[in-house]
């Protein structure tokens, strides 16, 4: 990732870069040409000014002489100074003066230097030179060999137009040159840019995927079953995000695991123990260690173990289910009280055993509720087990039932069952948690620590799949109370 990103980012740079050089290369070529035929328009037009006010004075042969010297001189002295070639056109368009041959009158015959003898106009440029000054770069409809930069002024005898001033530079030449010079000094500006830049994307680069690779050692702790590993996020951006997330689910990983090992150590408990009880009074009645008139008795015990390990199977059946989807209700119409004193009378004998207190039974009505009959007799199962388990002996266990409309659904009527004991309460940072699957709040209580971890979970699960609710509330001290809340379809009967 972190090659892949620092050649994507370089190769942005680099390709921008070559861009940017193309474009400032055409930009100094045009920036070239038009200065340069600036400085030569500027030329031509002096040239052509001071062509016509030589030749209109008067004057003899030294009059000439000196006025052919004065434009010789300008002319060469132009040409050396701009390096480029100024000529002097009659109006057929024929070349009488050069910087090596100047004319002592603008007469038709054309120069006799060897150089610029053989140079021909076309008509169209000749035209166009008379009428106006203009400029262009070109070969001047194959006047030359090569592209040149050209700049044409006319000037006037009398009033009439007399003939026009050509000035021509070669473009490759001069262009070529200054090209150089501008690439050369762009070449290394851009070097030390480019070399700042990689620096500065490798060390971002870098930074940016650091993460990345500590998630990648993280994911490897964890195939190993270390969780504690941490990615460290400085930032604050969407990659320390990642890593933070990263984190939450590495500690919820490792809650999760040790959740896992120890519902593995309860289950393990959970069936070894009836199982044992079991094993041992068949045994026991077997070899008649247990006697005949007492196998009633033991018999009696062995049906409860076996049913014991028969919720426990069924609670760990359903939680596949649920959590594979492939759970279904099968809802029907019954009395939900009397699914609960139902679900109290089984606990009768260890109720009467504790002398539990019973307090609100007497109080139930009939009310019909549309649900999953089983399922709700095994979250009051659960609920009551765990009531019966923790609240001390000549304590109390208080039932209540009610019903209530729902805040913002007026024609929604709320079943409210609720039950709560005395007794050692529940700690508040245990209250959180003690419906999470696994997780078992009785570790360090005296009381009797069967169970998986799996009730309360369960039965949470079950209400809300009701659409209901399930709360639990205690002070950590005197009570624990827990209520449920599923909404009811019918008025009751």
């Amino acid at each position: 990732m972190f090659r892949k990103f620092f050649a994507a980012t370089a190769g942005i740079v680099l390709s921008s870069f070559i861009f940017l050089g193309s474009a400032f290369l055409v930009f100094s070529m045009r920036y070239w040409t038009r200065d340069k035929l600036s400085l030569l328009a500027e030329n031509t037009q002096r040239a052509a000014e001071l062509t016509a006010d030589i030749y209109t004075q008067g004057g003899g042969e030294q009059s000439a002489f000196t006025r052919g010297q004065l434009l010789h001189s300008f002319l060469r002295s132009t040409s050396e100074t701009l390096d480029a070639e100024f000529f002097i056109c009659n109006t057929e368009g024929r070349i009488v003066g050069c910087p090596e041959e100047v004319p002592e009158t603008l007469r038709p015959a054309p120069v006799r230097c060897t150089k610029h003898a053989g140079l021909r106009l076309s008509e169209g440029t000749v035209t166009r030179a008379l009428a106006e000054p203009y400029r262009t770069t070109g070969t001047l409809e194959g006047a030359f060999a090569q592209q040149m930069l050209v700049s044409l002024h006319p000037f006037s005898l009398d009033g009439e137009p007399a003939g026009f001033v050509m000035a021509v530079q070669p473009v490759s030449e001069g262009l070529a040159f200054y090209l150089g010079g501008v690439m050369r000094l762009f070449l290394l500006s851009a070097l030390v840019v480019l070399a700042l830049t990689f620096v500065v994307i490798y060390y971002i680069s870098y930074r940016l995927v650091r993460p990345v690779r500590e998630m990648v050692r993280a994911t490897r702790q964890y195939a190993k079953g270390d969780f504690s590993y941490r990615v460290s996020a400085k930032e604050n951006d969407e990659l320390s995000q990642l890593a933070d997330a990263f984190n939450h689910m590495a500690v919820s990983l490792a809650t999760l695991e040790s959740s896992r090992r120890s519902f593995v150590a309860n289950v393990s408990h959970e069936l070894k123990t009836p199982m044992t009880t079991i094993g041992g009074f068949i045994d026991g009645m077997r070899d008649g260690t247990i006697p005949p008139e007492r196998h009633a008795h033991y018999l009696e015990l062995v049906s409860g173990e076996v049913k014991r390990l028969a919720r426990l199977v069924t609670g760990m059946l359903n939680l596949s289910k649920m959590e594979a989807g492939e759970f279904h209700l099968n809802p029907s119409a019954f009395d939900i009280n009397e699914l609960l004193f139902h679900t109290v009378l089984s606990f009768e004998q260890l109720i009467a055993k504790k002398n539990i207190e019973l307090i609100g039974l007497e109080d139930l009505q009939p009310i019909l509720l549309h649900g999953d009959r089983d399922m709700l007799y095994q979250v009051f199962y659960n609920l009551i087990d765990n009531a019966v388990k923790f609240t001390p002996p000549g304590e109390r266990m208080e039932f209540y039932v009610q019903i209530h409309r729902q805040k913002g659904a007026e024609a929604e009527r709320i079943f409210c069952f609720g039950l709560r004991n005395t007794g050692i309460g529940i700690a508040s940072e245990e209250l959180a948690r003690i419906f999470e699957r696994f997780y078992k709040a009785d570790k360090s209580r005296s009381y009797d620590v069967k169970g998986a971890g799996l009730g309360l979970y369960l039965a949470k699960t079950i209400v809300e799949m009701h659409g209901g609710q399930l709360k639990a509330d205690s002070d950590g001290v005197s009570y624990t109370e827990f209520a449920v809340l599923l909404p009811l379809e019918s008025e009751p009967e």
